[in-house]
């Protein structure tokens, strides 16, 4: 790696615990194979501590694990709980070792098992930790009693951290799944982006971005030629004259070779200098003229026709639809727990619209039940009201033609 190179990478390599422990167990090794010899032979002291030292080489076997690594950061997540636990579950030790050796210290004949207070706490962290040798066990009915009462509080709180630990575990390796789950959709992602915004620039309306399929030689050759153009073709002095020769384009580097210089010979006339110097510029210009029909020539090839446009749309369309196919499979849930979870998170967004459709038809076409016909509300300007209004309408024009209808046949 770049960070190891040079002496401050090798003396950041050097003050790695791996590379520490090997450094101890070579200058131990050396140590013992020079010092720990007696005469022609090795003394077996010095044999067993290479052995001892040889083992420490075992931690080999985590150099790419992280074992040490996720223990350490699953006990820093959980360290309040570990140590509420364990402060809790030592209070009941000290006191339960120093209530039962109140109770198990005067016991008649002298044959008590706690002698001093050491072994209450030796009895203690032996019952508390559910190891239980049976070498020393309380004698008496009280100290049996505040032993049963002491170590049903105390044991559970003894068990609690490995507990702790396996949930913490367990959470790790859970978000270490989703860590990697999220890392396989950021390719996607990102080139789902690149092919949408490809596709927006392969549009019609947006002509200077298929710029990066044209030849941009073309375009820097015609401005060369220009600024050329410009400052002059010829420049005289006394003595010599500088003539710009003919300037071959490349193609592909856009370099313009090196103007070879044209002596002018002395006590050349005044009028064949003007002569020269018309059939010099005539001449550069006929080059300036070949040079731009070569420009325009190569601005012609380069540019997209219609077909090639249509091609590149098409392409960048089929790229869209397979990114977007690998990305929708890359976000596909990989736990039942997030099915679930992407379930509710659907049916909740399908109400949240249900309840907006809802919403946008009670403000055009009004709530039911209040479009009656000589109610206040039905002067509301909706559909509803409308509607209420056009059959009102209709229904007085009914009743009016029936009346005409009547008269007429009464006449």
């Amino acid at each position: 790696r770049s960070k190891y190179m040079g002496f401050w990478g090798r003396l950041r390599f050097a003050r790695k615990p791996i590379s520490i422990i090997d450094l101890a167990v070579v200058v131990a090794s050396i140590f013992i194979i020079l010092f720990g010899s007696e005469g022609q032979v090795f003394a077996t002291s010095a044999i067993r501590g290479i052995r001892f030292l040889q083992i420490l080489r075992m931690l080999h076997v985590d150099r790419q694990g992280g074992t040490w690594r996720l223990l350490g950061s699953v006990v820093f997540i959980h360290r309040q709980e570990l140590i509420t636990t364990l402060y809790i579950g030592f209070l009941g030790l000290i006191f339960s070792s120093y209530f039962v050796y109140l109770a198990e210290k005067d016991v008649a004949g002298g044959n008590s098992a706690f002698t001093s207070y050491a072994d209450a706490l030796w009895w203690g962290v032996i019952t508390m930790t559910t190891i239980g040798y049976g070498d020393v066990v309380p004698q008496t009915w009280l100290g049996r009693i505040v032993a049963s009462c002491f170590s049903i509080f105390a044991i559970s709180f003894f068990a609690l951290p490995a507990g702790i630990l396996g949930s913490g575990f367990a959470l790790k390796v859970q978000q270490k799944q989703r860590q990697k789950h999220f890392n396989r959709q950021i390719p996607a992602a990102a080139t789902l982006i690149q092919c949408v915004w490809r596709c927006h620039a392969a549009e019609k309306h947006v002509a200077e971005r298929r710029k990066v399929h044209v030849d941009p030689l073309a375009a820097e050759k015609e401005k060369m030629s220009q600024v050329k153009k410009k400052q002059g073709i010829f420049r005289y002095t006394k003595t010599n004259k500088k003539r710009i020769s003919t300037a071959s384009m490349d193609a592909e580097m856009g370099e313009m070779r090196k103007m070879r210089n044209g002596e002018v010979e002395e006590g050349m006339l005044t009028k064949g200098v003007g002569n020269h110097h018309g059939d010099s510029r005539s001449d550069g210009m006929e080059e300036l003229d070949g040079e731009e029909s070569g420009c325009s020539r190569i601005m012609y090839v380069s540019d997209l026709t219609d077909v090639h446009k249509n091609a590149i749309r098409a392409i960048r369309k089929i790229k869209y639809f397979i990114a977007r196919r690998k990305f929708q499979q890359a976000r596909k849930p990989y736990d039942v727990r997030d099915v679930m979870e992407q379930y509710s998170q659907g049916h909740l967004n399908m109400m949240v619209r249900i309840k907006e459709l809802q919403r946008r038809l009670d403000t055009a076409l009004g709530k039911p039940g209040q479009y009656q016909a000589n109610s206040k509300k039905s002067q509301a300007m909706t559909i509803g009201a409308r509607l209420s209004r056009v059959e009102i309408q209709l229904s007085t024009l009914d009743r009016k033609m029936d009346v005409n209808i009547r008269v007429m046949q009464q006449v």
